[in-house]
């Protein structure tokens, strides 16, 4: 009777196959839950440090106005990213006439406040030195656009 003693063989086989397709299903469950797990926490990660927001408190005050509009003392609100120009465009509207039409950018980037110049005419400064690229931007620093200053407040 080789028939009979080869059924329970074939029976072990064939449950030996399906536990293996079981394990091959769980393997790839716990593959699928971890890497979803790191997803998720890399993009919480990005995502809270994309979402910094500046303060609220940021802003720009007038100390000399040169021919603009603006009184000393007065204050300007600041964004997360604001260009600033004569340019009726400008999110900052600076009516000096030493003021370019774009004269720079103001703009809150991974925790840090950085001014850059768009390649203005009259220049801009942060504390009496020319901007070339990104300048830092701290409390207390005095920028100029043209002829007008400002005190930076953060």
């Amino acid at each position: 009777m080789p028939g009979s003693t080869s059924l329970p063989f074939d029976w072990f086989i064939l449950l030996l196959r399906l536990l293996f397709i079981v394990l091959i299903y769980l393997f790839l469950y716990w593959v699928a839950k971890v890497t979803l797990r790191e997803l998720v926490a890399v993009g919480t990660t990005s995502s809270q440090a994309a979402g910094t927001v500046p303060p609220l408190e940021s802003r720009l005050e007038i100390v000399e106005p040169a021919q603009s509009s603006y009184a000393p003392g007065e204050t300007i609100a600041l964004g997360h990213y604001d260009t600033i120009g004569r340019s009726g465009d400008n999110s900052i509207q600076l009516d000096d006439g030493f003021v370019s039409g774009h004269h720079a950018e103001v703009s809150f980037e991974h925790g840090q406040w950085l001014l850059r110049d768009l390649g203005s005419r009259n220049g801009t400064f942060v504390n009496g030195q020319r901007v070339v690229g990104a300048t830092l931007l701290g409390s207390g620093d005095i920028v100029q656009f043209g002829r007008m200053q400002l005190r930076f407040a953060a």
